[in-house]
């Protein structure tokens, strides 16, 4: 009878989903909208109200351990809570290269729509940076990691929230961003003992950085990609995967089949021409000091600047790729994604 219950709910979420994809809006709700109004409503009718999270621009991993002084700032964010009840399960919705679009209004929706809260971030806005599709170095990895931390940490001190139950869902770049933020040195140094991410959905992520012995354990953790990603290497992430499995049996990974970066957004399949790619480059390892080990040597290079690493990767840099869904892809991802969090955050499980 509750699994009965459960599809029954994960449907609903699913045609919410649907509705949001086909329009492009949630009631008043669209990319402009959603952090320049002070209160928004979804489809579903859950309303959505800006809050501000202390984050701060780290300039690579080593800054996020050794607990360093960086530059500080705070984001915008909007918290849609399903309902007046406390203590709601939460996922932080970290977006992509291009910013916070309708993809992830519709997730939104679809979560919200099976009594999830959600806190989708604006790691943009703040830094005076509208996409970083052609120049993804205008924001640290370490940076958007750190965002997600820190909205972990906003979100543990609220009445309404369960801090024992915060989930993340990151896409592309976001993607990056969740894996990383639930590795044990960076969640520790940031969240210390208390708070630890109980699931985290990494879609389409790029998996080019990778700590070398990843302990993600408390943490759920599930990896959707697509075989024919053009813009993120999907044998990298199967081997960051394979990786993390050493130490976490909650890991997965989901390979959909003729599916293109972006497969689950629900947005037209289209060609990204500026999308800087390194798809043959090799992977940089990062140790447990967040130090970046030189990828020909094993060496750790301590204070690197992710600019000057960039360099490096110059041989093996290329533009354009495929974005977007076809046929039931943004389907199916919406259904295993709501359905993985509802396993993980909801008491029933």
């Amino acid at each position: 009878m509750k699994s009965y219950l459960r599809q029954a709910v994960v449907q609903s979420a699913l045609a919410a989903f649907a509705v949001v994809a086909q329009t492009g809006l949630a009631v008043g709700v669209d990319q402009q909208s959603l952090f320049t109004e002070d209160r928004v409503v979804l489809a579903n009718g859950v309303a959505g109200n800006t809050v501000h999270v202390d984050s701060g621009n780290p300039k690579n991993y080593e800054e996020i351990v050794a607990k360093s002084e960086f530059p500080h700032l705070q984001l915008k964010a909007k918290l849609f809570l399903p309902d007046n009840k406390a203590r709601h399960p939460v996922v932080i919705i970290m977006p992509g290269s291009s910013g916070a679009g309708n993809s992830a209004i519709a997730h939104a929706t679809a979560l919200t729509s099976v009594g999830i809260a959600v806190l989708v971030i604006d790691p943009f806005g703040a830094r005076s940076v509208t996409s970083t599709v052609a120049d993804q170095g205008q924001v640290s990895f370490a940076a958007s990691s750190y965002d997600v931390l820190a909205a972990a940490k906003y979100l543990s001190t609220l009445p309404e929230i369960d801090g024992a139950r915060i989930g993340a869902l990151g896409y592309s770049r976001g993607g990056t961003a969740v894996l990383q933020a639930a590795v044990a040195p960076l969640a520790s140094a940031v969240l210390g003992s208390g708070v630890r991410f109980r699931a985290v959905v990494a879609a389409w992520p790029w998996c080019g950085y990778q700590f070398e012995r990843p302990d993600t354990r408390p943490t759920a953790i599930r990896f959707y990609v697509g075989d024919l990603d053009n813009w993120v290497s999907p044998i990298q992430c199967q081997g960051y995967a394979a990786l993390m499995q050493d130490r976490n049996p909650e890991v997965s990974i989901r390979l959909f089949r003729n599916a293109v970066h972006g497969f689950g957004s629900g947005q037209p399949l289209r060609n990204e021409p500026d999308a800087m790619t390194a798809l043959n480059a090799p992977i940089t390892y990062i140790n447990a000091r967040g130090e970046i080990l030189d990828a020909y040597t094993g060496s750790a290079l301590a204070g690197v600047d992710p600019r000057t690493l960039a360099k490096r990767t110059a041989p093996f840099l290329s533009r354009g790729a495929r974005v977007g869904s076809e046929g039931d892809q943004a389907q199916q991802f919406v259904t295993d994604m709501v359905s993985f969090f509802q396993r993980q955050l909801t008491p029933e499980r």
